[in-house]
């Protein structure tokens, strides 16, 4: 092995370590966020703070809201819902709370997350990553690419 080699080969081991040390010190506050987020969505997602999400998204959305929240939840839902959104659509909310956070983590402000929600992206085949929500396989395509941005890999 060069020198060269050897070099590169530390410096990997080193960025391995520092990547686990740092998701090793996050993974239980994710944890206890996802099972918060779990519980809240069996339960039903007050209809205040789905609605407060959705704003929160559509500042940077060429859409108004009604249609924005929409696209993920369907008006006879949010009509039929009371004061709590059905289990479903408080699936589909946490879905959105999440992937936001996440956004929020890989481009560092919330405007730059939500501009990047809204916008059609190459590597969904047109699709706004927030159209992708919809459904739970959706949500785990937009997760994944997340992913891949936040840790450099081609996308």
């Amino acid at each position: 092995m060069t020198r060269a080699q050897s070099m590169r080969t530390r410096q990997r081991t080193i960025l391995r370590r520092g990547v686990y040390r740092s998701s090793a010190k996050k993974q239980p506050e994710a944890v206890a966020n996802s099972v918060a987020m779990a519980l809240e969505a069996e339960k039903g997602i007050s209809k205040d703070d789905a609605s407060r999400l959705f704003q929160r998204v559509a500042v940077t959305s060429p859409l108004p809201i009604g249609k924005l929240r929409a696209e993920l939840i369907p008006d006879s839902s949010w009509k039929r819902a009371g004061k709590r959104l059905g289990q479903q659509a408080s699936q589909t909310t946490a879905r959105l709370r999440h992937v936001l956070a996440l956004a929020e983590r890989v481009w560092g402000n919330e405007a730059d997350a939500t501009e990047w929600l809204n916008n059609p992206h190459a590597e969904l085949q047109g699709a706004t990553p927030l159209s992708m929500l919809r459904t739970e396989a959706g949500g785990r395509a937009v997760e994944a690419l997340l992913g891949a941005l936040e840790f450099g890999f081609p996308v």
